[in-house]
């Protein structure tokens, strides 16, 4: 219940409509280029294992995009 002066309407309710979900991506890039866009699929939970298939998709995203600095040993901060 909401206080109210006589004379003033009565408060609108808004149509409250669910969400349409929230989606996480990672991106991986450098000052060139992004090198990999990552997708959390819908309703997965985040753990190590899919850490661990990110970043090999990294590694293989930058072998492919970047073969010199792969060469060079630069250092990937995580």
């Amino acid at each position: 219940m909401q206080w109210k002066h006589a004379s003033f309407p009565s408060p609108r309710k808004f149509k409250v409509q669910a969400s349409a979900g929230k989606i996480m991506c990672t991106v991986f890039w450098d000052a060139e280029d992004v090198l990999l866009i990552g997708y959390v699929p819908y309703k997965v939970a985040v753990t190590g294992i899919y850490h661990t298939d990110l970043l090999q998709k990294f590694h293989v995203a930058i072998k492919q995009k970047v073969p010199r600095k792969v060469d060079q040993g630069t250092a990937i901060l995580a």
